[in-house]
């Protein structure tokens, strides 16, 4: 129902952020200049990195929210 849908998108909207919250990580210990790019190119590597097809997806979903703000 729709309370399982509402918290399905909780927890995917808790993962991006936490998904964007260590690319930000990464990008200030490694001393790049945080950017919308920065970020979006972090996800996107990350992506590329992991096997995990479900992880792949939040990560390319992590990616366009950083790029498009929505």
């Amino acid at each position: 129902g729709v309370m399982v849908r509402d918290e399905l998108e909780e927890d995917r909207a808790a993962f991006i952020a936490g998904e964007v919250g260590g690319a930000v990580f990464s990008l200030i210990s490694n001393g790049i200049v945080i950017s919308r790019n920065a970020i979006v190119d972090s996800l996107e590597a990350k992506r590329r990195a992991v096997d995990n097809v479900i992880h792949k997806g939040l990560l390319r979903d992590a990616a366009e929210f950083v790029r498009k703000g929505q």
